[in-house]
């Protein structure tokens, strides 16, 4: 049975995994810090043509422009980690250019919704038993032929990235009777509950620009 994958436009992949305008994509966290968050605004900015790879990283803070902006925003919560509506304040930089919703409750139909409409979707996981807290980027959306049950396409920066894919792992949009999804990658399976999301969208040149 075949399968059926939809993920952003401007993705595509390789060997070295996936890519944007010629660019590496994937940032992989360190086992140290806590910006899983603040690692997919980057690849999310990346995708949204917002920031190119070159002009990443920290040194850039001190610098008068959006993503100065961002990382000294940013920066306070690199090693604690980030709730939904603070990480969402970091993109005030790019407000113009994209929207940011926070969905808190029963996000999946919101994450749907936006990724099929050219969005892309930070959505946070849970497991409390495995003191799991987490946020990864979702870039697509893919299922079985014939199949119903969808499955969201992560780029987690927990992990490497996969080669000739524009993903790394995978989790069920449709939740179990006990509110569980499915997360799947190349060296893990588990159950996570999906708790939140920031969904964001690109807006059209001369839009308003606000925050939700």
């Amino acid at each position: 049975m075949s399968h059926i994958y939809r993920w952003h436009k401007r993705l595509k992949a390789t060997l070295e995994g996936p890519m944007v305008d010629d660019a590496p994509l994937h940032l992989q966290q360190s086992d140290l810090d806590g910006a899983c968050g603040q690692h997919c605004m980057m690849m999310a900015l990346m995708i949204l043509g917002l920031v190119q790879r070159k002009d990443l990283g920290i040194s850039k803070a001190n610098r008068k422009n959006a993503l100065g902006s961002f990382w000294r925003s940013a920066l306070p919560y690199y090693f604690k980690g980030s709730k939904p509506h603070r990480l969402a304040s970091f993109l005030t930089p790019y407000q113009d250019h994209v929207s940011c919703t926070v969905i808190d409750k029963h996000p999946a139909n919101d994450v749907a919704a936006t990724l099929y409409g050219d969005g892309l979707c930070i959505v946070g996981i849970q497991n409390p038993a495995l003191d799991l807290d987490h946020w990864a980027l979702a870039v697509g959306i893919g299922k079985r032929e014939g199949k119903t049950e969808e499955k969201l396409l992560l780029l987690d920066p927990a992990i490497p990235p996969l080669p000739m894919l524009p993903w790394n792992a995978t989790i069920t949009l449709n939740a179990s009777r006990r509110g569980w999804h499915r997360y799947e990658s190349a060296n893990a399976a588990m159950k996570v509950l999906l708790c939140d999301a920031l969904c964001l969208i690109p807006r059209p040149i001369g839009a308003a620009s606000t925050f939700d």
